[in-house]
């Protein structure tokens, strides 16, 4: 599935008139009802009952750009609605607040998957780049949206991948640096590994918590003196070397599987050998989740689906 085959002409404002983000959905939703792709007044009701109960997914994908997922039953296939304004709308309170200029509402029937799984994962990457953004942001009619042909024919996958659970790389340490301070920054910052990497930022070792307690309990055992020898170490001499390292195009279920087999909470993510992040369990199984998969409490039967 591409982006043109659920945002058509029809479903585009452009210029978007709007001060804030609850305007926005308001008038995406009636433009869906324009478009014949919701009945007459179904429209307006969905989007009071999707602002009054602050329903749907609101994510900020740049700082001119949200995106807003919703579930209904009035819908019988995926479909998108896009506004760009020529200004700015407040968000209020979601997406973290601020301001924005273009609004992508994605509507899906609740049978199907959760649309981060379907679409939002593909158009994030795409629109993370400040190029892309900045033309949707700038464009004045639905023409020129249309033109865009990166855009309208992005492919939206239907997996995620490890990119979309990516940890940036905030850490690190070199081959030279004494293993003392290495542990300092461990204990400082709260994280339970920290890579070593060459000049170029290439991945070469980590130094794991298991590692660090190798080092510092015998050291605590045998006294103060112990402390000399830890001084002299260096992170080349301690860092475990042989590293299962998985790629940012990976399927994050594939990665999640190594993990799991690998009995390993989290693993390092390269990028042309260099360094780039890394993927927890953690993170993986908050996006892999489904509320969907989860029995009723006593084997009975879930509430009816809202509209």
């Amino acid at each position: 599935m591409i982006l043109s085959e659920i945002v058509s002409r029809d479903h585009m404002v452009v210029p978007m008139e709007v001060d804030t983000l609850d305007e926005a959905i308001g008038l995406l939703f009636h433009r869906l009802a324009s478009s014949q792709t919701l009945e007459p007044g179904v429209g307006t009701r969905l989007a009071g009952e999707f602002l009054s109960e602050a329903r749907g997914e609101v994510v900020r994908v740049n700082e001119w750009v949200v995106l807003m997922a919703a579930q209904s039953n009035q819908v019988g296939t995926l479909v998108g609605c896009l506004g760009s304004s020529s200004g700015t709308f407040s968000l209020g309170d979601r997406a973290e607040g601020g301001t924005a200029s273009v609004l992508l509402l994605l509507l899906s029937p609740r049978r199907v998957s959760p649309l981060k799984i379907q679409a939002i994962p593909a158009l994030s990457r795409f629109l993370r780049d400040k190029e892309n953004g900045a033309r949707l942001r700038q464009a004045s009619t639905a023409e020129e949206l249309l033109s865009f042909s990166a855009f309208m024919t992005l492919e939206l996958q239907d997996q995620l991948l490890v990119a979309d659970g990516l940890s940036p790389l905030k850490y690190r340490v070199y081959p030279e640096t004494p293993l003392d301070e290495v542990l300092g920054l461990m204990v400082r910052q709260g994280v339970s590994a920290v890579p070593v990497v060459g000049e170029k930022l290439e991945f070469l070792g980590l130094i794991t918590t298991g590692v660090a307690i190798k080092y510092l309990v015998p050291e605590r055992l045998t006294g103060a003196s112990g402390r000399i020898e830890m001084r002299t170490l260096m992170a080349r001499e301690v860092m475990i070397r042989s590293v299962m390292c998985i790629s940012e195009d990976q399927s994050l279920v594939e990665a999640a599987n190594l993990m799991v087999n690998k009995g390993v909470t989290q693993v390092p993510v390269v990028r042309g050998g260099e360094l780039i992040g890394f993927l927890s369990a953690e993170t993986a199984l908050q996006l892999l989740f489904e509320p969907k998969d989860v029995v009723p409490a006593g084997g009975g039967e879930a509430s009816p689906p809202k509209p």
